[in-house]
């Protein structure tokens, strides 16, 4: 919109440029022509509120000249060339891409239903029939016969869970008769959860099918979703397998705790002494949160019935043992604006995601005039034997087919000499697929490689933007490395380089007048009011000594001795430092502000601060005097960057060759 404006603006003073200025070159580097709509969109993005006048414009160019000839140098030092490079270009150039090669409006719908599948949970038992992806078209009927044998059977009325029980594939089936329990969105495939829900509660699904094989499921509850909660147990465990006896015994035992409960007994006393989950016990049974299928049914169903924080369920028999549940917390399900970038992100790690993707490969077929020739495709695949799956299958098979099997706007042709060229070189496959699904799954799986291929292609003539940021983080990753490689690094390392630089800038790296300070702390409450004159003027006597010898923690530990004090006792603590004075009036010594003038004859100072007593001695004032290197490294380090990427630039200037368009330039500037 902006450069739609621009270009308006400049049609009155300009109209020989206005038609496409935004191509123009405005500027050339050794013969390599920069666009209008490269630099403008550059100046406008490092600028905000930017003015389009001479002045800030010629400035801007400046800096994007010098910005060019880097990258211009790192190109011809054949930076772009190198396997990091291009890893790390293709890393972002990737991330660029993906909102192309997805449909928002997809996206949207799937994140709304979605959210619509969370505000409820559902109950369902299922059963399965195995049945692979790649299996063979006889062993895909046969899988398709038995689950519609059972089905039919369903339909008339038969035990479900007997069914499952006795039919299912699905090896969880002989603890829970294919009862899943409840579950809501994302805990399931998405064509199941999708079939879940779409089934009326006592219902019977249609049959469907998932990467497992052949389902059918029967809806056996729906309620309305809780959200997360918080819940607490006291567990007594049972071995399915265990004798009448032991089940009995376990049965009493956790009645007689039901009941003390419901008399009042303390929950956290109680599962402290009864519980036999180890890993709650401690924690008074606490769970933390947990969701709609995270937990076993009987568990959830119990869980899920509490109505109010701090009630206590019956006793709950699951397949590991008896459980009595406290409800500890509630967080019902957010509105859908708070949960949609949860969601959506859901959705780009799930199956869905690649909905939105199919949904843009049929867009892209449409507008590319996609044709393919199935007759041409199935001629080919004749020609294909189990050879293929040890790599051994030759191109000469398909010896005189050269049909086009599809085409994409009429300038990509994939031809079936160009699919035996292609199978040909594959090496031995890891699974043996049965021919015609491999190659049904491989030519599916091709096309929309292709598809996707030739639309990156057009990406930057469709989509300028998209072209701007690709030069971007093309110039961007090699302006980084051969800054680092000529200015950062170097100004680091090059430690001759840089005591050389700092000797011949030492007024750059002055101290302002300083105080030395010899200071002393300790707890002034450990001392009587009576000897703490006494003591401080000890410690000042101390700290003066110390200015001879330079060793202030001795003189005033000794000091402190022969006064019958030991410094661990009153938490004594020396130091001596160098202070700059602040707004030249004060020091300020670790909090503490002191004048500078009120040091009095006898140097010293004796102070209170949050509960400490404070003795500082002035040991000399210290006139303005340049910084030792390692007093100011990292500025000296920071400023010789700068001169080495100035003397860079110079060098650039010299070796290449710039020229600015004055005509095009001018045009941008706004009277």
């Amino acid at each position: 919109m902006k450069r739609g404006i621009l270009a308006l603006a400049f049609a009155a003073t300009m109209p020989a440029m206005a038609q496409n200025n935004s191509e123009a070159t405005v500027l050339t580097i050794d013969n390599k022509a920069i666009s209008v709509g490269e630099f403008e969109r550059l100046y406008t993005k490092n600028n905000t509120n930017a003015t389009f006048d001479s002045l800030s414009l010629s400035e801007y160019m400046q800096l994007f000249i010098d910005y060019k000839l880097k990258v211009t140098e790192a190109e011809q030092l054949g930076m772009d060339t190198t396997a990091e490079f291009q890893r790390e270009f293709d890393e972002y150039r990737a991330q660029l891409e993906k909102p192309y090669f997805t449909d928002p409006s997809v996206d949207d719908s799937l994140a709304h239903e979605s959210y619509e599948h969370l505000q409820w949970i559902v109950r369902a038992s299922h059963i399965l029939v195995n049945c692979k992806p790649d299996a063979s078209a006889a062993d895909s009927l046969r899988a398709y016969k038995r689950i519609e044998d059972i089905y039919n059977r369903a339909l008339k009325g038969e035990d479900f869970a007997k069914l499952a029980r006795t039919k299912s594939d699905d090896p969880s089936v002989s603890r829970n008769n294919g009862d899943l329990g409840f579950f809501t969105a994302f805990s399931m495939i998405y064509e199941f959860e999708k079939m879940a829900y779409s089934t009326k509660v006592g219902d019977v699904s249609p049959i469907f099918r998932t990467r497992f094989g052949y389902h059918i499921l029967k809806v056996t509850d729906r309620r309305p979703n809780p959200g997360q909660v918080n819940a607490a147990h006291l567990m007594i465990r049972v071995d399915q397998k265990a004798d009448e006896a032991t089940k009995k015994a376990a049965a009493d035992k956790i009645k007689m705790i039901s009941d003390s409960l419901a008399a009042g007994a303390d929950w956290g006393k109680m599962v402290s002494r009864y519980s036999e989950d180890a890993g709650t016990r401690n924690r008074q049974g606490n769970l933390q949160w947990f969701a709609a299928g995270e937990m076993v049914p009987e568990f959830e169903e119990a869980t899920f019935s509490l109505k109010n924080i701090g009630d206590i369920s019956k006793p709950v028999l699951t397949s590991y043992g008896w459980h009595i549940i406290k409800l500890l917390g509630k967080d019902p399900v957010a509105p859908y604006d708070a949960l949609e970038d949860q969601i959506k992100k859901q959705l780009s790690r799930d199956v869905r995601s690649q909905m939105a993707q199919k949904a843009v490969i049929e867009r892209l077929k449409k507008a590319y005039k996609f044709t393919e020739d199935r007759a041409a495709f199935n001629e080919f695949v004749s020609t294909v034997d189990t050879s293929v799956w040890s790599g051994a299958w030759n191109a000469d098979k398909a010896k005189g087919l050269d049909k086009t099997i599809f085409s994409i706007a009429d300038t990509v042709k994939f031809t079936q000499r160009d699919y035996a060229e292609l199978l040909s070189h594959r090496g031995p496959m890891n699974k043996k697929i049965p021919v015609e699904i491999m190659l049904k799954n491989d030519y599916e799986n091709l096309v929309e490689k292709s598809i996707m291929d030739f639309e990156r292609k057009q990406l930057t003539r469709k989509y300028p933007e998209f072209g701007y940021l690709r030069t971007e983080y093309h110039d961007g990753i090699l302006l980084f490395a051969l800054m680092d490689k000529m200015v950062w690094t170097k100004a680091s390392t090059d430690s001759a380089g840089l005591e050389q630089f700092h000797k011949a800038n030492k007024q750059n790296y002055m101290w302002d007048e300083r105080f030395e300070i010899a200071s002393c702390s300790y707890d002034g409450d450990a001392i009587t009011n009576a000897d703490k004159k006494n003591v401080d003027t000890k410690i000042i006597a101390a700290l003066k000594a110390g200015t001879k010898k330079g060793d202030y923690e001795n003189q005033v530990r000794t000091s402190m001795a022969k006064l019958g004090i030991k410094p661990d006792s009153i938490g004594m603590g020396g130091n001596a430092g160098k202070y700059n004075i602040v707004d030249g009036k004060w020091c300020d010594i670790d909090g503490i502000r002191i004048d500078k003038d009120s040091w009095g004859k006898t140097k010293s100072k004796v102070m209170n601060h949050e509960g400490r007593s404070y003795v500082f001695y002035l040991v000399r004032k210290l006139s303005p005097m340049p910084k030792e290197l390692d007093e100011c490294r990292g500025a000296a380090i920071a400023d010789y960057q700068n001169k080495l990427e100035a003397d860079w630039i110079e060098l650039l200037h010299k070796k290449h060759s710039v020229k600015i368009n004055e005509p095009v330039f001018k045009s941008l500037i706004k009277k």
